[in-house]
């Protein structure tokens, strides 16, 4: 019987409970039967669980939940899986594959609450070890796991990709015709997703309208980004996908000056959407937008703000030209083809279990 860590349907949306639901649904939609378990807590509206197994069980809510409660649920049962898809899993429970996304309390503590970081440098060598496989979700964070914890290096682990929704990020050639031309920007707010160097890279760019979409999360390093009171910088918020879509669709194009990320989502939906890209240059940007980006450092404020002037003053032709290596990079990754790495990874284990 396979299970699913139903957590994440608790939270709100962000990276990896977009990765956890879209992987569900995919694996839904492929006719694979599994079962999540919840917290006896409310399901957030913004996931659709109208024809997924849910089942209740258990106090308590997040880790608590997670490492004391979900333990229970196995208890007396024998031939089960647990499927771990937002990182971590209960220690206790051995039959589980566990996903790692990234390993940024690792890399820069300075970017994370100390609880988080914590927590997290305790608890996931522990549940890591403790697992049958391990997925992530790049080339990059795969090394970053062997870098990290060598002892891994027996361990099987498979790179499973996010994606960006089909059915909700498209491009819409009507769309293309913005008469109000601004850069996007689309993360949360936190400091390893640089947004101060790209701020200061907007005090010598007047003529240039940012718009931000993304909050503050709270395991993060709070910062005060709207104190800089930039007349050109505009902080949307927290956005539903369909405002989303909007911007993506009528933005210039999309800036995503990340330091270090596992994959980084958002620049794939916007060249799903037809907006061309301009990226940090970081390894897994690389891997994950190959030739469908313009690259800068994203250390040097003077080069972020040249490759944007550069950008917004190139011809038509040009611009066209990116959009479509855009839609041609985003085309390689899909929550179906890594449903069905998942499906392999579950049919592999069933076997060797047999």
């Amino acid at each position: 019987m396979i299970y699913i860590n139903g957590r994440f349907l608790t939270h709100p949306m962000t990276g990896v409970e977009r990765y956890a639901y879209n992987i569900c649904k995919s694996l839904l939609s492929m006719g694979q039967t599994f079962t999540i378990i919840c917290p006896k807590r409310p399901i957030l509206d913004i996931y659709d669980i109208h024809d997924m197994n849910i089942v209740r069980f258990g106090h308590g809510n997040s880790h608590f939940w997670e490492q004391c409660m979900l333990p229970f649920f196995f208890v007396r049962k024998k031939n089960y899986l647990l499927l771990n898809f937002t990182g971590l899993g209960p220690i206790l429970i051995r039959k589980k594959i566990m996903t790692i996304h990234d390993l940024s309390f690792l890399e820069n503590s300075s970017w994370h609450s100390l609880p988080y970081r914590l927590w997290y440098k305790m608890m996931t060598p522990l549940a890591a070890r403790t697992s049958r496989q391990l997925i992530t979700v790049s080339h990059f964070s795969k090394n970053e796991i062997l870098r990290f914890y060598p002892s891994l290096k027996k361990k099987e682990i498979t790179i499973v990709y996010n994606a960006a929704d089909k059915n909700i990020f498209y491009r819409n050639a009507s769309e293309d015709t913005s008469k109000e031309r601004f850069v996007l920007a689309v993360s949360s707010i936190d400091p390893r997703k640089n947004f101060i160097r790209l701020l200061e890279a907007f005090t010598e760019l007047p003529n240039c309208q940012l718009n931000i979409v993304g909050k503050a999360n709270r395991v993060f390093k709070e910062q005060d980004l709207q104190k800089q009171n930039l007349d050109n910088v505009k902080f949307l918020g927290k956005v539903s996908d369909q405002e989303l879509v909007l911007l993506y669709n009528n933005a210039y194009c999309f800036v995503f000056p990340s330091i270090y990320e596992g994959f980084g989502i958002p620049p794939i939906e916007a060249m799903a959407c037809g907006c061309p890209v301009l990226a940090a240059d970081i390894p897994v940007l690389h891997e994950v937008c190959a030739d469908g980006a313009i690259y800068f450092d994203p250390l040097n404020v003077q080069d972020i703000r040249s490759k944007i002037e550069q950008f917004i003053k190139i011809d038509d032709c040009d611009r066209k030209l990116m959009i479509k290596k855009g839609l041609a990079n985003a085309a390689r990754f899909s929550w179906e083809v890594s449903a069905k790495k998942v499906l392999e990874i579950i049919n592999n284990y069933i076997d060797a279990t047999k």
